[in-house]
């Protein structure tokens, strides 16, 4: 009997450190192959300049948090500003892969500029994970498994505000006003189709320039005759089209629905009253009820000393989601085949911003907020009033027959009842 337990002991004891020495093996070999290389692309200068750099600091907080080490090696995080162009931004993503030798490419905020960067990181082999940018064919017809992405499309936002603006505000007529340009088009191309397959009328669709200063004359254009509009005007530019609105009087008028980009977190305190209840959709709010985000919100005081918005968030999740992905494949980087399929495998049930996983084609499905400025004490909020849970990008749509149509754009759907 004693010789029977003592052999049980030692091979016990034999297999533990059989499978020390190969955790040890691992990581030294993990080590050894250096630090993993990120490059992290957003705005620092121009109309977004405040959104690109709440984006870097939301996704190096995640990498301080965990020392900048993952999977038994060292991170190492390269920042280059996107620029005011999708041409700056490409030569910054081909200086990451071309001088820098990144493993992993990540962040960017303009549509435009992630879908001119996406086919530079697929002809490098280089993964590209966007943790912010909007671009609806960036995971539809222009999908590619070098791209993933954890933050939003400009459609699923459109999607849902249509559905909430018919049955739930009770708008059976709306206007709407959109800057330009893909992330314009597709916010309110997806807004168009749920609206009016609901039963309302789009009744006339107004573009204005990217650069676009002075709004008042597209304010003054508009149609008074209908109940609500949806607004696609962004970053500081979204200050100046609200005043707009407010000035004109129309905000005594209407209700005024927006992408929660136009009432980011870091925009209300220029907002100020001039935004109270204007509604918003997003897949995060500072004002979030969730305990992941109450803890979110104090690291971000603590490190920052402001409120978090959408750009930390969403690339904080961003950081998170690479580095799980990193650890489960034991940071074997190198194996793009085996990243690519994590990246797409991973789920998060508790992330700050709800419940978080991935759809075959390298999009996030996600709760989506219905949100609406107010003021409490002396601050103002985007306060979360309807939740849509696990939304995807193509909403309530076959996706399959959904891709056979074209993406939305400037007159796709076509406004039947806009004269």
């Amino acid at each position: 009997m004693f010789k029977k337990d003592h052999w049980s002991i030692g091979k016990w004891v034999f297999l533990s450190v059989l499978v020390i020495s190969f955790a040890i093996a691992g990581g030294s070999q993990a080590a050894e192959k250096g630090p993993i290389k990120i490059g992290f692309i957003s705005p620092h200068t121009g109309n977004w300049a405040q959104q690109g750099i709440d984006m870097a600091d939301g996704f190096k907080l995640f990498l301080e948090e965990i020392g900048y080490d993952a999977g038994g090696r060292k991170i190492q995080l390269i920042m280059e500003d996107e620029g005011a162009t999708p041409a700056e931004a490409v030569t910054r993503a081909r200086k990451l892969i071309t001088h820098d030798k990144v493993n992993i490419m990540a962040g960017i905020w303009s549509t435009a500029s992630a879908y001119a960067i996406a086919p530079v990181c697929e002809e490098a082999g280089v993964p590209l994970v966007v943790t912010l940018s909007a671009g609806d064919d960036l995971t539809q017809r222009k999908r590619s498994k070098y791209i993933t992405r954890v933050s939003f499309t400009g459609c699923e936002i459109g999607h849902v505000a249509g559905d909430y603006a018919y049955k739930k505000l009770g708008w059976r007529k709306v206007v709407t006003l959109g800057m330009d340009y893909a992330w314009g088009h597709e916010c309110i191309g997806g807004f168009h189709r749920t609206f009016e397959e609901a039963g309302g009328k789009v009744i006339q669709k107004v573009w204005a320039p990217i650069a676009t200063t002075d709004f008042g004359p597209y304010i003054a254009s508009l149609k008074r005759d209908a109940d609500g509009i949806y607004e696609v005007v962004t970053g500081a530019a979204s200050i100046r089209f609200i005043k707009a609105m407010k000035s004109s009087g129309l905000m005594e008028k209407w209700k005024v629905m927006a992408p929660g980009s136009a009432t980011d977190e870091s925009l209300l305190p220029a907002l100020g009253d001039d935004a109270l209840g204007v509604f918003s959709v997003m897949s995060y709010s500072g004002a979030l009820k969730t305990p992941g985000n109450a803890k979110f919100n104090e690291k971000i005081q603590k490190a920052y000393k402001k409120n978090a918005t959408m750009s930390h968030a969403l690339c904080y999740t961003g950081a998170d989601w690479i580095v799980q992905t990193i650890k489960s494949i034991n940071g074997d980087v190198e194996n793009k085949e085996k990243f690519f399929q994590a990246l797409r495998s991973l789920e998060m049930k508790d992330s700050l911003r709800g419940p978080l996983k991935m759809d075959k084609y390298g999009h996030i499905i996600q709760n989506m907020y219905v949100r609406r400025v107010d003021k409490e004490g002396n601050a103002y909020q985007n306060t979360v009033i309807e939740t849509y849970p696990m939304v995807s990008q193509f909403f309530k749509f076959d996706p399959e027959t959904y891709l056979k149509a074209p993406v939305y754009g400037r007159d796709y759907p076509p406004c039947k009842f806009c004269q």
